[in-house]
């Protein structure tokens, strides 16, 4: 065994989780925020959690298809879904301080919000593809983006790119934290060719086995987030001298010479691959929809820190994939250009700006900027015909 290989098993093994972790996880009785799910490896679950801004308790309800309860206009025909993250699914704040239930008072119709906290790219067009398709399928669909999002994708089980100490302040929580299990994913191969990789543990037993350190070791030893990850701490990233087919085809430069060449080298290939995946996916995602008449829209979010770097001068992370959207001529919102927009009415610095809109998660008031300064003027001309409540129509 190498020490690389030694570093693998104990990153591993501090990851092994407890069979008690399960255990409440799958307890239908027990107060949980997610449920397992087979194929997305989970799914919201009605809760009541305390982490919202200002120590409030945030109330999480969902409906018949397991999207967040819509408050506004339920009663109505409703022709918009939205898929996504946490972003999306507007963690820390209740069920009517969403940008989508704002959003849906404001333009007069329902909006189902599909979202995920957790999800990536991939995750929330799986779920896309899933409602999309049934008889309760909208002519117009959302698919907002987050950063992090990007290299979810490539996550065979993210709680090891999340890290075990973070499980380990959320064990104990009154209400059951647990998520970012093992779940389908993608990759990509030597030629740049995107591939689908099946869930791991798609069963509620084999999510037993994550409390095994051999089969962590098998079964994601080799996984070239692992070993980035390992890489990071001991600052060998041999590993990635196995990836130069792979950088080549993606157009990435690649120096494996040296230690500090190889790791910037690896950081380059990972960024390349998770921006990759995301316009493959949001090209197929667009193609598919279109063979039903189903229009998709997407909207960029970003992190508080991304939103004050750009606030104070710094380039975007993105960058290279927002151009391509703009190749591909995929619609799209860009959250970023409103807040550098909105920074300037302000004598604030960056990090003052950001705490106006953030808590972790937007805060309702990150919320309704959200929902007013980035979706819908948008949304008031992407929608045939317009919003209800602006068609000019007045009456009874």
């Amino acid at each position: 065994m190498t020490d690389h290989d030694g570093q693998v098993r104990e990153f591993l093994a501090a990851a092994t989780l407890h069979r008690r972790d399960i255990d409440r996880f799958l307890d239908p009785a027990e107060p949980n925020w997610a449920r397992f799910d087979a194929q997305l490896g989970y799914l919201p679950h009605d809760s009541r959690v305390v982490d919202g801004h200002g120590g409030a308790t945030s109330t999480y309800r969902y409906g018949a298809l397991g999207e967040r309860l819509v408050i506004n206009y339920q009663d109505r025909h409703c022709r918009l879904h939205s898929f996504g993250d946490s972003f999306t699914q507007c963690h820390q704040v209740s069920d009517g301080e969403t940008w989508l239930e704002y959003l849906a008072a404001n333009l007069g119709e329902p909006i189902r919000n599909f979202g995920v906290g957790g999800f990536g790219v991939y995750q929330a067009a799986l779920r896309l593809q899933q409602v999309q398709a049934t008889a309760d399928g909208t002519e117009y669909v959302i698919l907002n983006i987050f950063l992090d999002d990007h290299y979810r994708n490539l996550d065979s089980y993210r709680l090891l790119r999340v890290g075990s100490a973070w499980w380990r302040e959320q064990r104990e929580l009154p209400v059951g934290m647990f998520h970012a299990n093992p779940w389908r994913h993608v990759r990509l191969d030597a030629s740049g060719r995107l591939v689908e990789r099946p869930n791991p543990c798609p069963t509620p037993e084999s999510l037993y086995d994550l409390c095994d350190t051999d089969f962590l070791i098998e079964t994601f030893g080799a996984d070239p987030i692992v070993q980035l990850l390992v890489a990071g701490q001991t600052g060998d990233f041999s590993f990635i001298q196995d990836q130069a087919e792979l950088a080549n085809a993606l157009g990435v430069e690649f120096d494996p010479s040296t230690d500090e060449a190889r790791a910037a080298s690896a950081r380059r290939l990972y960024t390349a691959c998770a921006f990759r995946s995301s316009i493959e996916i949001i090209q197929s995602v667009r193609e598919e929809l279109a063979r039903r008449k189903q229009r998709l829209l997407v909207l960029l979010s970003y992190p508080g820190g991304e939103v004050a770097a750009a606030c104070a001068g710094q380039p975007r992370a993105d960058l290279a994939f927002v151009r391509r959207l703009d190749a591909l001529g995929i619609d799209y919102v860009d959250g970023l250009a409103a807040h550098l927009q909105d920074f300037e009415a302000f004598a604030l610095t960056p990090n003052d700006y950001v705490d106006r809109y953030y808590h972790s998660h937007h805060t309702p008031a990150g919320n309704h900027f959200f929902a007013m300064n980035v979706a819908k003027p948008a949304l008031i001309n992407w929608l045939e015909p317009r919003p209800p409540a602006y068609r000019g129509e007045a009456g009874s």
